[in-house]
């Protein structure tokens, strides 16, 4: 499951719990000896339940969702060529970053597609590494839990025609760069940007192809 799932399953399931395991014991407690105080612990209770609900509900949509992928889509192997931010979720403060992938379908032509991963890009899911999608009914999602090293058929192709300029693919693997804020060293293809984990700034690497 993505992250909006996972969140809204967890989120959803805390206050449920709360509900359950704090305010039932609670108004057992009390006993209706106090009706103003029942009032207000129903009101509290009700309120819980509604959102624990509907955060949940969502989540399961997202489960079931994901399980009929799955089970009916079809599956390919792709390239990670980008990264996209997601600023509608955000994850410690900062917005959700989203993987961009390129494949070939099932009848030889490239297509892009941007996929949510479990949590964090940072270390499993490299530019150029390979991962598995499912796709059905126009919807992709990733299978894959981490990136692997793991050469497919048609590779140059799929990421050189996603960086236009590049006449080889040693020229779009990540390289050495350095942050012209912070001077940390970082792994940027050529024509690409990404954030910088130690100061946040976003940086791109403006080396020319050649």
């Amino acid at each position: 499951m993505d992250f909006f799932g996972k969140f809204c399953l967890l989120f959803g399931g805390f206050w449920l719990l709360i509900s359950v395991a704090v305010l039932v014991p609670l108004a057992i407690t009390l006993g209706g000896s106090d009706p103003d105080s029942m009032l207000f612990i129903a009101l509290f209770m009700l309120l819980f339940f509604t959102i624990g609900g509907v955060f949940f509900g969502i989540g399961l949509k997202q489960l079931f969702k994901r399980n009929k992928i799955l089970k009916n889509g079809t599956a390919y192997y792709a390239k990670i060529v980008a990264y996209e931010e997601d600023s509608r979720i955000l994850v410690n403060g900062r917005p959700l970053t989203n993987i961009v992938v390129r494949y070939y379908d099932k009848s030889g032509r490239m297509n892009n597609a941007t996929v949510s991963p479990n949590g964090s890009v940072k270390g499993g899911f490299p530019l150029g590494g390979t991962v598995e999608i499912v796709e059905y009914e126009g919807e992709t999602i990733l299978k894959s839990k981490k990136a692997v090293n793991m050469k497919i058929q048609g590779e140059e192709n799929l990421m050189m025609s996603y960086n236009g300029g590049a006449v080889s693919v040693d020229q779009i693997r990540p390289e050495s760069y350095y942050c012209p804020h912070c001077g940390a060293n970082l792994m940027i293809p050529r024509g690409q940007t990404v954030k910088c984990p130690y100061c946040d700034s976003f940086v791109t690497n403006t080396r020319q192809f050649a």
